[in-house]
């Protein structure tokens, strides 16, 4: 029950500051397609509203954003003395937008069928963000009390000085919704999920044409390398985009809108670390230039828009280097990339401005990353089931087919007219094609556009949908009967959901593995017995894995500083002390698993203490008679019901 009510809290919070910040501005006629907006754009308001409300020391309640997001409601309501409900009639339009809600439930389903076919979060990320979340979700706060330190392993890795507005978002819902794994699975998948509809309703703006949007839609939707149900920042920064490009799209014709797209590429920038923000501030700012040119007129508003939205993401940028100082916020970033000293004569470390602005444009644009390759032919043309978890690779033969004709017929219909306005979105979307292909081959071509080529992958997909629609009306045009060409469509989209849908279905609807810390068994292990006990249970691992207990829904305060301190010297406390500890801080279970402690304290003691110390604390804690074993799983890891 009350995570059905959080799925409704979730719709308020969002729709109320969408309605609330577009209240004076002209908006869609259309009753789905304005309302649905309301949603996306809320979403950014909700974002950067966060971190100011943060920047002021205010409790980030959920009561708080509750009133916020319903204060203009109210009000137009008490103005307007009852509620205007539309007249709905089915026109082409709305079946279109049926259509693509429904495109965005499939999209859901599939996502949440994945994500909740196993207990366990997949990945060290979403450990990390789980300790985030469940941060903002107690403390209320997104400033983390534990200074950070260059290569230290943070506690709160999404914390503080990582932009958090992701955790605080999933944070605020899980004070309404008990289970940590059910917020984050379902609401990572629902804000995905929502994307496909506003990039309907942008590519709608985008192309004027309400069918080719349509089938953009179904592209975008279908395409295994836009975002799986993995859960990270990503989710919601590449889904921000899509609402933040259709307030771009209506600042054209509205200059009231561009403090819509300011608030939208604030919140862009403080959802995700610089990575992401500064790629897709890049489409903008392609995008920006091309309609400049082919307007043949200065977009002023919306570069005001662009760089006033990223000024306003300074709410966060400007905290962290006045809690940091400008050098300590860098070291802590990328202590490596962006090292800027060179060597004198002498020997002495000297800082070359030179240096340090090449080591920085290097840092930004850095062809590496954990899964990034070289990647060839195969990895376009033909799409995988088994693939990446975190951002799967892969376009597909139909689309990739489509793409390919797209743009051969592009730029040869409209070689002498694609500066044109009317062709405004074509060149646009060149542009991002060149620059996202560019992005993905990093280390393929010379020099790397981009940082971490496999991550550009997802934003790979927002052209290829564009272009495909050129490839698709391209061949539809040799048809005269309209009934042959609907067959051509059919044919072309049954291709499609076989070369590249059923793939992307595939694998985010199969049992992923998790993160090197245990295997996926061990994994199953712990998330069946946690099922036993209610949910945010206060669970203590002998070794420091709070994130473990977290991620499987119950608590314990890893960055509360007495239980840091006295992680620090674990080894060493007897079972009286430990005993102590725990009731104090009204700790219910404590696990110990043995293959986990061992490397743990290993790396901190050394392996000859760690052998001298660790059997005997497991004999002592078992006969002290201060903690009862309740539950064990063979050779893995034993419960003990604190006395």
């Amino acid at each position: 029950m009350a995570s059905i009510l959080t799925i409704f809290l979730f719709f308020i919070y969002t729709w109320g500051l969408g309605f609330s910040v577009t209240y004076f501005h002209k908006k869609a006629e259309n009753f789905f397609e304005r309302n649905l907006m309301h949603i996306g754009i809320g979403l950014g308001v909700f974002a950067i509203l966060s971190i100011i409300i943060n920047l002021f020391r205010i409790p980030l309640d959920w009561k708080l954003f509750l009133v916020l997001s319903l204060i203009v409601p109210a009000y137009d309501l008490y103005k307007n003395k009852k509620i205007n409900i539309p007249k709905i009639k089915l026109t082409k339009y709305n079946i279109i937008i049926f259509v693509v809600i429904l495109i965005s439930l499939a999209s859901l389903y599939m996502y949440t069928e994945g994500a909740f076919s196993y207990t366990y979060l997949e990945d060290e990320d979403l450990w990390g963000h789980s300790i985030g979340v469940k941060y903002v979700a107690l403390e209320k706060d997104a400033y983390n009390p534990i200074p950070q330190e260059p290569g230290k392993d943070e506690v709160l890795s999404y914390i503080d000085p990582y932009p958090p507005a992701y955790d605080i978002l999933l944070g605020v819902l899980h004070q309404t919704s008990p289970s940590l794994p059910w917020t984050m699975k379902f609401f990572n998948a629902l804000i995905i999920s929502l994307g496909f509809i506003f990039f309907f309703f942008f590519a709608r703006l985008f192309i004027r044409h309400t069918h080719k949007a349509l089938f953009a839609t179904i592209v975008f939707a279908a395409i295994p390398s836009y975002l799986s149900h993995f859960i990270w920042a990503h989710s919601l920064v590449i889904t921000l985009f899509l609402p933040a490009m259709y307030a771009f799209e209506k600042s054209r014709r509205d200059k009231k809108w561009m403090h819509i797209a300011i608030i939208m590429v604030a919140a862009i920038w403080v959802s995700q670390n610089l990575s992401q923000p500064i790629k897709i501030s890049t489409m903008i700012f392609l995008y920006l230039i091309v309609v400049s040119i082919t307007q043949k007129k200065f977009f002023k508003s919306g570069f005001i828009a662009l760089f006033g939205g990223m000024a306003l993401s300074f709410a966060w940028w400007g905290a962290m280097v006045k809690k940091y100082t400008l050098k300590g916020f860098i070291s802590i970033w990328q202590p490596k990339a962006f090292a800027s000293e060179t060597v004198n004569a002498a020997g002495e470390q000297v800082s070359s401005g030179f240096s340090s602005i090449i080591s920085i444009l290097k840092a930004l644009t850095s062809p590496g990353g954990t899964g990034s390759r070289a990647y060839h032919f195969d990895d376009f043309f033909i799409a995988k089931g088994q693939n990446m978890i975190n951002n799967p690779i892969g376009v597909g033969i139909v689309i990739s087919l489509l793409v390919i004709i797209g743009l051969i017929y592009t730029l040869w219909r409209y070689r002498a007219s694609i500066v044109k306005q009317e062709n405004t979105w074509l060149c646009v979307v060149l542009f991002w094609l060149i620059f996202t292909f560019w992005g993905v081959n990093g280390q393929t071509f010379p020099i790397s556009v981009a940082r971490g080529p496999f991550r550009v992958w997802m934003l790979l997909a927002i052209p290829i949908a564009l272009i495909s629609v050129e490839g698709l009306y391209f061949i539809r045009s040799f048809f005269k009967a309209k009934h042959l060409k609907t067959l051509v469509t059919i044919i072309v989209i049954i291709g499609i959901f076989y070369t590249s849908a059923q793939q992307k279905y595939e694998l985010n609807t199969v049992i992923w593995p998790t993160s090197g810390a245990f295997s996926p068994q061990e994994a199953a292990q712990y998330g069946e017995w946690f099922k036993t006990i209610p949910d945010n249970t206060n669970v203590f691992l002998y070794s420091p894995r709070d994130k473990l207990t977290i991620g499987f829904g119950m608590s314990s305060c890893a960055w509360c500083e007495n239980v840091i301190d006295f992680r620090k010297n674990m080894l060493y406390h007897d079972a009286q002390t430990l005993h102590q500890f725990l009731k104090q801080n009204d700790y219910e279970y404590f696990i110990i698993n043995g293959r986990m402690d061992t490397r743990y304290f290993n790396s901190q003691f050394g392996q000859e203490e760690t052998q001298k110390l660790l059997q005997s604390r497991y004999n002592e804690f078992i006969n002290s008679g201060l903690f009862n074993p309740v539950f064990q799983q063979e050779n893995v890891f034993v419960v003990f019901k604190i006395q």
